[in-house]
């Protein structure tokens, strides 16, 4: 079985990342660390332009976060989805036969929570497998 991280640079997903390794590690898992790359919005030349811009902009955060869990002995690897956040870890783990995923909580606060969503919320109400936010 794996584990799967969602990962996007952010303070609350460096948080996911530590905690995802420790358990990687303590479960001898293998990690998959990933992101959903697919931007708000609709179809079109602007669209693509937009996605092959968050694609460019989150691949090397990705496969930084991959190099943090290789250094400390994880097997990982990155993974990024043309799909929501949300999305992105359900796929995610539904493809890597994944046991756990590993959200952060987020920073955004309650106010732009409630009228955005939290993606650990959602994926909490989402998932099939179990799901750790970590603060």
């Amino acid at each position: 079985m794996t584990l799967v991280v969602g990962y996007d640079g952010g303070e609350s997903a460096e948080a996911a990342l530590d905690a995802a390794i420790a358990l990687a590690l303590a479960l001898d898992e293998p990690l998959v660390v990933a992101c959903g790359v697919s931007p708000a919005g609709g179809m079109g030349e602007e669209y693509e332009a937009l996605e092959e811009a968050v694609v460019e902009e989150l691949s090397p955060v990705v496969t930084a976060g991959v190099a943090r869990a290789r250094a400390a002995g994880v097997d990982a690897e990155p993974v990024l989805v043309d799909a929501s956040p949300v999305d992105a870890l359900l796929t995610a783990a539904v493809e890597h036969h994944a046991r756990m995923i590993i959200v952060g909580y987020g920073s955004a606060g309650r106010i732009r929570a409630a009228l955005f969503g939290a993606v650990s919320h959602k994926v909490l109400d989402e998932s099939d497998i179990p799901v750790l936010v970590v603060p």
